[in-house]
């Protein structure tokens, strides 16, 4: 077994650098992070496309957080691309194991069972891999959201909330975090992250000035919400589009509509679907729970509604789910009784099937398009969704059932 640990060990670190190779000198999305870096450096802070600030969509392929995020990526502006792209790449490495080590420890994993971080993370291997080749900020939101609910559950207000004014501040989508928060009566927390979100929203006005920072938040309003209608989505709104509207777009042009819906009206069953999304997670978290693994059950399940109910959620996203299989591997190594075995493993595989072991199998172009237009990630992550929430009620009624 020492042999096999070994060479899996070799193979996962060759794997990696030829990831490394990749993401330094063939990202996509970085170099758009280093460009505003440079723009601010220059003292040019027209961070956003030209037509974002006449009001109209711009290129697909830009700057898409809000103006003070950018100060954020300055110290790459100071290294060429490439280095600057491996640098990045390794802070993400460093943010993956971060993230690993803190939902371990929030689910009882004993120090000497850090393989299942590295299951976990093979289990999202696809994801992992896109969204670090891309060069994506994705995984440092998530990163940010695993201190937040690690300081609240610790009792702290300034740090989570500051880590959480920033998740906001650069995806949005972090406000069911928030949220959450707020349903667990975090009133102080949720307060302090809205006051430091609107200064992250204003601070630029010191350089700026009041007219010009109000320039840059309309041509960031317009650019985001631009990114909604754009055609690689697969959140529950992206695959009724797909399936839905005769013509939705997307990268795939491998036709997968069954109907001929206008977009409005399937924008009133995405609404729709969003209530059902939302109240079967109140089911879920209605009670309150002390026990350390529910919460965590709990904050797994928010990270995957944010996938689920965003309007639009790239592939790359779903790097999200890390945070659940960790969770699931970690419960599943501490020998849960059969029945919550079987639900932990459907959703281990509803993660790992369209991440990491069914694009092995749909290989060559043609068949990795039609793949790509059936959703299948939306598919596991409603899954893994439906699993997180039977776990989580039955974790409550068992709790409930235990002697005070």
């Amino acid at each position: 077994m020492i042999w096999l640990r070994r060479v899996g060990a070799a193979l996962l670190f060759v794997a990696l650098m030829l990831l490394a190779r990749e993401s330094a000198t063939r990202s996509i999305d970085f170099p758009v992070y280093h460009r505003a870096a440079l723009q601010v450096i220059e003292g040019n802070y027209d961070l956003y496309p030209p037509e974002a600030y006449d009001g109209h969509p711009g290129p697909s392929q830009g700057f898409r957080y809000a103006p003070a995020i950018a100060a954020l990526f300055v110290p790459f502006g100071w290294l060429p691309l490439e280095l600057a792209a491996l640098v990045f790449f390794a802070l993400k490495l460093a943010a993956t194991w971060y993230v690993g080590v803190t939902v371990g420890r929030h689910a009882g994993l004993p120090a000497g069972r850090r393989w299942v971080l590295v299951v976990a993370f093979l289990i999202v291997g696809g994801y992992v891999a896109e969204e670090f080749r891309f060069g994506n900020a994705h995984f440092f939101v998530i990163a940010l959201l695993v201190f937040a609910y690690d300081q609240a559950e610790a009792g702290r207000v300034l740090a989570p909330a500051a880590a959480l004014a920033v998740a906001i501040a650069t995806k949005i989508a972090p406000l069911a975090l928030l949220a959450y928060f707020g349903w667990r009566r975090r009133y102080a927390l949720c307060a302090v992250t809205v006051a430091m979100a609107g200064v992250l929203l204003v601070l630029p006005a010191v350089v700026l000035g009041r007219a010009g920072n109000e320039r840059q938040l309309r041509a960031f309003a317009t650019y985001a919400v631009a990114k909604i209608d754009e055609g690689d989505n697969y959140s529950l709104r992206g695959a009724l589009m797909r399936y839905l509207t005769p013509d939705p777009g997307g990268p795939t042009h491998v036709p997968a509509s069954v109907a001929s819906l206008s977009p409005t009206a399937v924008n009133g069953i995405w609404i729709i679907g969003l209530c059902g999304l939302g109240l079967a997670s109140l089911a879920a978290i209605w009670r309150d729970d002390p026990d350390p693994v529910v919460r965590l059950l709990e904050f797994s399940l928010t990270l995957t509604t944010i996938v689920l109910a965003s309007p639009h959620s790239q592939r790359r996203y779903f790097v999200a789910l890390y945070v659940p299989a960790v969770v699931l591997t970690a419960l599943l190594a501490r020998t849960p009784p059969r029945r919550e075995r079987r639900t932990i493993l459907v959703g281990l595989l509803a993660i790992a099937a369209p991440a990491s072991i069914l694009p092995l199998v749909f290989g060559g172009r043609r068949l990795a398009l039609i793949y790509e237009a059936g959703s299948p990630y939306f598919f596991g992550a409603l899954v893994l969704f439906a699993v997180l929430v039977v776990l989580t009620v039955r974790r409550k009624a068992v709790n409930r059932q235990l002697p005070t």
